[in-house]
């Protein structure tokens, strides 16, 4: 009975995802604009192009560039603030009806401004994964999970140029 279930479900997961259209096509351009929480409250805009599409059937690529800058919210005598830019790349592929997921790197260098102590610069390193949502045909909200530069976790709105 639970092998049943089990392969039913795979099916309706199978059919359900045969059906869903590419949404991040070749061409494609958008641009981020988010908040992110981690070790800083963070601001941050990225931009990303497709510039390939078909993998796998509906999955595509996109590169882009990121920038944006950090606000401590420690209340110690680290305080500091961050100005980070870089590179990131995304792998898109529809889950689900209308919504955009994607798993990406990013990969750049954070400026670190210490009020006590020696300012740093650092390379960082970014994987992330990430959906996006339409509202409107060019606007869309997006969320972001990952590690490093832009926060643990991003909310954002996107524009569809």
């Amino acid at each position: 009975m639970k092998k049943l279930i089990l392969l039913s479900v795979l099916f309706i997961a199978f059919i359900a995802a045969k059906a869903q259209d590419p949404i991040f096509v070749k061409g494609d351009k958008v641009i981020n604009l988010g908040i992110g929480y981690g070790w800083y409250i963070n601001l941050s805009a990225s931009g990303e192009y497709c510039v390939l599409d078909g993998i796998a059937d509906k999955g595509s690529v996109g590169v882009g560039l990121y920038g944006g800058l950090g606000f401590s919210h420690s209340l110690t005598y680290s305080h500091s603030n961050s100005f980070f830019g870089g590179a990131r790349g995304t792998f898109h592929y529809p889950l689900l009806d209308k919504l955009d997921t994607y798993a990406g790197l990013g990969l750049g260098l954070n400026y670190r401004y210490y009020k006590y102590y020696s300012d740093e610069i650092y390379v960082d390193f970014n994987p992330f994964i990430g959906a996006r949502y339409p509202l409107m045909d060019k606007l869309t909200v997006f969320g972001e999970i990952g590690y490093g530069f832009m926060g643990n976790l991003v909310l954002g709105v996107s524009f569809k140029l």
